[in-house]
């Protein structure tokens, strides 16, 4: 029996309507996997699900994080591993959601436990990297640690440089520091699902969004009182917040604002897919543009039953 599965992709995708659906027909309820919506005061320009949706079905770590504090992918897992474990514990289903896939590897790979950056060490890296190149970089890797390079595109610089500095540091391959990471959390088999779209209705689903976030849900205002805080190195990098504080300082106008935000998260969705393409036992579903979310949510279903035939030969719920 699937006990946790997680429903991953890029923003915009549509997975919080979905993950209700499909939360309300598994009798599961929701862990967020996002890095910003765990903030307070930014529910707009984090798109937190909504509070129709939060009174449908059960979430956690959404709204949780003053945004005068930093958060981290370690914090993270803390907070995540007793909620998991609690609702496991009641005979509930863990339905992990999100588009942070280093989160999301947290809690299925564990943590790992190698020695904090070095400066000096890093610096020279990232002087060699702007020097020859990652991909020199990256062929270095590839002779030192075979397994964590076939974990890394050749052109992830900051990973690649993360690999070197621990061997540097340590005379051991990351990837053995990756082995001895616990990941005693998500307990048995976790089925993952990636949505997808077709890229033209992605970007044009996340240009629709800003736009709404812009004219309808008052974002800027949003920003204008979070900008009156003394805001944590964190939350500064929630997508829109530096660009809305540029329009509200007068160096851009409102039409700049919005097209640079726009491209902004559509490169980020771009990132986000590449992560989890990289995500091993990932099932990809591609949605239709005029599929409705319980559609979906049946079609997430079936893909989880055909990740465990036996249960359905056994007459087992889901």
């Amino acid at each position: 029996m699937s006990r946790v599965v997680a429903l991953v992709g890029p923003t915009a995708v549509g997975k919080s309507a979905i993950a209700v659906e499909l939360a309300q027909s598994l009798d599961a309820e929701i862990v967020s996997c996002d890095s910003m919506q765990v903030y307070r005061q930014a529910a707009g320009l984090t798109q937190s699900p909504t509070h129709a949706h939060r009174v449908q079905v059960q979430h956690h770590l959404i709204d949780c994080i003053e945004p005068t504090e930093d958060f981290s992918v370690g914090e993270y897992r803390r907070m995540a591993a007793p909620v998991i474990d609690r609702l496991l514990s009641h005979g509930k289903r863990a339905l992990v959601v999100g588009g942070t896939g280093l989160y999301l590897r947290s809690l299925t790979e564990g943590l790992c436990d190698a020695p904090p950056a070095d400066v000096k060490v890093r610096e020279q890296l990232w002087s060699e990297c702007h020097n020859i190149g990652s991909v020199k970089l990256y062929n270095r890797l590839r002779g030192v640690d075979s397994a964590a390079a076939a974990r890394i595109h050749r052109n992830d610089a900051r990973r690649i440089i993360r690999a070197l500095e621990v061997y540097a540091l340590t005379g051991r391959p990351i990837s053995n520091w990756w082995r001895q990471a616990s990941a005693e959390l998500l307990q048995g088999q976790v089925t993952v699902i990636g949505l997808t779209r077709e890229r033209d209705e992605l970007y044009k689903r996340i240009d629709e969004r800003l736009l709404r976030m812009v004219y309808e849900e008052g974002v800027i205002n949003e920003v204008r009182a979070l900008l009156r805080l003394p805001l944590s190195r964190t939350v500064r990098q929630v997508h829109g917040l530096s660009d809305i504080e540029r329009y509200l300082k007068g160096a851009v106008s409102l039409k700049e604002t919005i097209d640079i935000w726009q491209q902004r998260v559509r490169n980020y969705a771009k990132r986000q897919l590449t992560w989890f393409r990289g995500t091993p036992n990932i099932q990809w579903l591609t949605i239709s543009p005029d599929e409705h979310p319980w559609e979906t949510a049946e079609r997430v279903k079936e893909l989880i039953r055909r990740a465990h035939p036996q249960n359905a030969a056994a007459g087992q719920p889901i």
